[in-house]
């Protein structure tokens, strides 16, 4: 027999310590790693090719759109501007924000399975849509062919509250409140989908 002092625990207890002591650095590694890893370039836009407005890059918002979009810009008619305000305000800044920002984690499900009221502004998707899905989404609600069969959604649809010179005014409030990057980027994507 040996003479060597037997340990206060069975040898399990001293191979699942040595197993956690691994686990945990390879996990702090790993950890490590990802906090410290190079990011991409920082988009508020959704897509790699949206651009970032003047804001988000932390510089003055010029006063004058580029001469690219200053020539693509078609100028908002003032009277439907503020009809569109005054609509918004009263109708759509409850869920989607008094400044367009839409609901905390917007792109995150609620309990309820349905999705928060996505922002208006840049960093959401509103302006990656073509007016007439926008429209059709206001009047209709967000129902095929606007989204998939039986998705639940808590966007109303406006038909019976709205007329649609009003909708349209809405739109036009709301756009005229995007970047000009945001609306140059629009158009062009716009346009590169209409070519398909």
């Amino acid at each position: 027999m040996s003479d060597a002092p037997k340990p206060p625990y069975p040898k399990w207890v001293a191979r699942l310590i040595a197993v956690g002591v691994i686990a945990f650095a390879v996990g702090f590694t790993a950890f490590a790693y990802w906090i410290t890893r190079p990011q991409p370039p920082r988009t508020d836009l959704a897509g790699p090719q949206a651009p970032r407005s003047e804001a988000a890059r932390g510089e003055p918002r010029r006063s004058e759109p580029s001469s690219a979009s200053a020539a693509s810009a078609k100028k908002p008619d003032p009277a439907r501007v503020a009809l569109g305000k005054t609509v918004y305000d009263g109708q759509c800044a409850s869920c989607h924000g008094a400044n367009l920002e839409g609901q905390p984690n917007w792109q995150r499900r609620l309990p309820n399975g349905r999705m928060p009221a996505p922002p208006h502004d840049d960093s959401g998707h509103t302006w990656h849509h073509p007016e007439r899905v926008l429209f059709g989404i206001v009047k209709h609600g967000v129902v095929p062919p606007y989204a998939p069969p039986g998705y639940q959604s808590d966007m109303p649809a406006f038909k019976d509250t709205l007329s649609d010179d009003e909708i349209r005014a809405v739109l036009a409030f709301i756009e005229s409140r995007w970047s000009p990057e945001a609306l140059q980027w629009r158009k062009e994507a716009l346009a590169a989908m209409e070519a398909k």
